[in-house]
This record gives C-alpha cells, sequence and structure tokens, in this order.
C-alpha cells in the first residue's frame, strides 16, 4: 500500500479538491480516496507539492510516412515525458507502434483515424500552451479517455481506477492556471494492461 497526500488534486467532477489522501494497493490501483479540512501528519505518508492529476490521455500523430523504428520511439518517449500514460494509435500503424513500445510505458489503444496534427506540443506541453489550460486538461484527462471509452481505466483519480499519477507544481494557485513555468512529475506509473 502507497498513500500519497498533495496540496489539490483534480476531483473526478472536474473541481479541485484540497488536501487528499490517495491510497493504491500494490498493483497501483486506487483503493482509497479521502480529503481533510487541513493538512495533518499521517503514517506512512507522502508529501507531493502541487495538484495531483491523473496520466494524460493523448493521440499518436505522428505521420504515417514515418516507418523507421527509432523514429517512432523517440516519438514515444516525448509523450510519456508529458504524462501520457494511454494513447490512441490507427489501426494501421499498431504493429510498427507496438514494436517502438518496447518499455511497455504507454497503453495504446486502437482507433480507426486520427487526424495528424504537425504540432509540435504533446501531453503536458499542450495543457501549458492552451488558453484555458484547465480545459485542455480536462480534455488530456477525462474527455479524451471518455472519448476511447476506456475511462474505466483512465481520465480521472476514482477508486478502482488504475490511472496513473502526475503532479502539477509551479502553478498560478490563485486561478490554478498552468503556464510554461508549471513543471510536471511522475508519482505513480500506470500498470501495462
Amino acid at each position: 500500500m502507497r498513500k500519497i497526500a498533495a496540496h489539490y488534486w483534480l476531483r473526478p467532477d472536474a473541481s479541485i479538491g484540497k488536501f487528499p489522501i490517495i491510497t493504491l494497493n500494490d498493483d497501483h490501483t486506487i483503493v482509497e480516496i479521502r480529503e481533510r479540512d487541513t493538512f495533518q501528519e499521517e503514517a506512512a505518508l507522502e508529501l507531493i507539492n502541487g495538484l495531483l492529476v491523473p496520466g494524460l490521455v493523448d493521440f499518436y500523430s505522428l505521420s504515417p510516412n514515418a516507418r523507421q523504428e527509432l523514429d517512432i520511439r523517440k516519438y514515444l518517449n516525448r509523450f510519456i515525458i508529458g504524462g501520457v500514460k494511454a494513447l490512441a494509435v490507427p489501426k494501421d500503424q499498431m504493429k510498427i507502434v507496438r514494436a517502438a513500445n518496447r518499455s511497455r510505458d504507454l497503453y495504446l489503444h486502437p482507433v480507426d483515424q486520427v487526424f495528424y496534427d504537425d504540432g509540435e506540443e504533446m501531453g503536458f506541453g499542450k495543457i501549458q500552451q492552451a488558453g484555458d489550460s484547465l480545459k485542455e486538461l480536462l480534455q488530456l484527462t477525462r474527455g479524451n479517455a471518455t472519448c476511447l471509452g476506456i475511462d474505466y481505466r483512465y481520465g480521472t483519480l476514482e477508486v478502482g481506477k488504475c490511472p496513473g499519477i502526475l503532479a502539477i507544481s509551479n502553478l498560478c494557485y490563485e486561478t490554478l492556471s498552468i503556464n510554461r513555468d508549471s513543471r510536471l512529475r511522475l508519482i505513480v506509473e500506470s500498470m501495462a494492461l
């Protein structure tokens, strides 16, 4: 068992909660979430600075012409660094992307089509660039997980789910907005399916 506390967390209803304690079992599934009115010390409790959010869910958008496994692996690493835990991949590219995902850090979800985007930003970078960072965060968590039908596991921090947990620090605490100075840190891996 592992218990994690933070200043804030993204609730499943998209509101921001204060002083959460999230308890996970050995396979990183959330078994309990509770909030407190004030921060209090507790045995075996890890205190994390910032806002706790679930692992991100994004869409693979590398051009279909990219067929070199090394290039695809580098591309996938950028998603991993950006906090992405689940990635929608076009069915026609699934075989080569699965081969490049050697460490199995990403859950790959097959989709019929992905609209290609030459943008450089992925995962957390999209959130930092967005005019409304909270809206983009919700899209890259709850929205995309629901769209892909994988919200039984990803998209929100809820009991019974195993989405991975990220912490965002250096955000504006008055507006809870994320900007270029904000930092992302992986707290809990999402276990491979």
